[in-house]
């Protein structure tokens, strides 16, 4: 059973707060992210509001070493927003976003859980903040002829493949996503935006994460292998969901072409703003 949330159909009117949640990325290593999310969203009429006091998600090394820290740290954020009266929450970061639906979907499943977290941060989650993530926010809920009406530069000509990572679609029952293992909205953002979005094998493969930092061979092994399809197909560049596959895909370049030899002309990687 899914968490209660308030109703997805229903699109907040232009200039509704909506909570922003950056994270740790995008205020650091991912700054270009967090700017051009800004400035999409400006123009967009998206009125994002970073919560005072939001606190880590806790990402890959909480949920590696604490349980119970990586649920707590993102109800602390959630706690903030329900106090303010926010009722929906996105995030550009797909890390984030799974740490975060996790965490609900643990309370809801776990009422003692709930209780305990509840009574160390003084609020008890009520279900009553939607939480999805950057890219549905404007596919779902600015919607695609929207999103294209402010672009003064289509995208016309270039060929892209739209790289979504393992952790926007999975797991499918927290995430809710029908299509977990092929979902499309990427796809057909980019070409409502003047792109031809090009069919691939590895749109919801790992690149490897944060194995790049603890088994860095294994992740230059995933990341090539994405890079070596998105050529095969004749993309120009990659599209991504999540600052730390950007940072794989891209800046690992020369190390992926050093281990396997100048034959793979990576293409360049993106983010959807």
């Amino acid at each position: 059973m899914m968490e209660a949330q308030p109703d997805a159909a229903t699109k907040p009117t232009k200039g509704a707060v909506i909570s922003y949640y950056p994270g740790c990325s995008l205020h650091a290593t991912g700054i270009e992210f967090h700017l051009s999310t800004k400035a999409v969203a400006e123009k967009l009429g998206l009125n994002l509001v970073e919560l005072e006091g939001w606190k880590c998600c806790g990402t890959s090394p909480a949920h590696n070493t604490n349980r119970y820290r990586s649920i707590k740290l993102p109800m602390e954020t959630l706690a903030i927003a329900q106090r303010l009266g926010h009722s929906y929450m996105t995030m550009p970061c797909a890390a984030c976003f799974s740490r975060f639906r996790i965490a609900m979907h643990e309370v809801q499943q776990d009422p003692e859980l709930r209780k305990q977290i509840a009574k160390e941060i003084g609020s008890e989650y009520s279900g009553g903040v939607k939480v999805d993530s950057l890219l549905t926010t404007i596919t779902d809920r600015v919607g695609y002829d929207a999103a294209a009406k402010p672009v003064v530069k289509p995208l016309a000509g270039l060929k892209v493949v739209c790289y979504y990572g393992c952790l926007l679609t999975r797991p499918p029952d927290v995430t809710g996503e029908k299509h977990y293992e092929y979902p499309t909205n990427m796809d057909r953002l980019a070409e409502a935006l003047g792109a031809e979005a090009l069919d691939w094998t590895y749109k919801t493969d790992c690149c490897g994460g944060s194995l790049s930092l603890s088994t860095l061979e294994i992740a230059l092994d995933l990341s090539h292998k994405i890079l070596k399809n998105a050529q095969d197909v004749g993309a120009d560049l990659i599209v991504t969901a999540c600052p730390l596959c950007h940072a794989n895909l891209d800046l690992r370049q020369k190390q992926i072409n050093d281990e396997y030899g100048k034959s793979c002309r990576s293409p360049s990687s993106t983010s959807p703003n």
